[in-house]
């Protein structure tokens, strides 16, 4: 599904802003706690087992046509960035349960990304 929005772009990628429900796979913004047969989380020595459920393909799309940014969210536990490759991925978190709402501020220059703040 998302080698068919590629046909709707004909522009720089380097200048492509992405946003995506999902993270990309395998990143510090794809960390959710591991669950058991009945939803439950998974414990290991007293503290919540972690696991990677981001996006394989997201992951493989930003690797492929390497867009200046990916902006995500659904994994309420792993609020921050990284990069894949050469593209930076956000996700703002959130703390739904005590009613926080986060979201991010960036700023942009001719050259990409200047700065970014976290809010809320």
């Amino acid at each position: 599904m998302l080698e068919k929005l590629v046909d709707l772009i004909d522009r720089d990628w380097r200048k492509i802003i992405c946003c995506f429900h999902a993270p990309p796979y395998n990143t510090t913004i794809d960390v959710a706690p591991k669950l058991d047969k009945n939803l439950r989380p998974v414990y290991s020595l007293g503290e919540i087992e972690k696991v990677n459920v981001g996006s394989k393909s997201v992951r493989k799309f930003f690797e492929k046509y390497k867009p200046l940014m990916g902006l995500h969210g659904h994994i309420h536990e792993s609020p921050g960035y990284d990069k894949v490759g050469g593209t930076i991925v956000f996700n703002p978190g959130s703390e739904y349960s005590s009613g926080i709402l986060r979201g991010l501020i960036l700023e942009l220059d001719s050259d990409g990304l200047r700065s970014w703040h976290r809010i809320g």
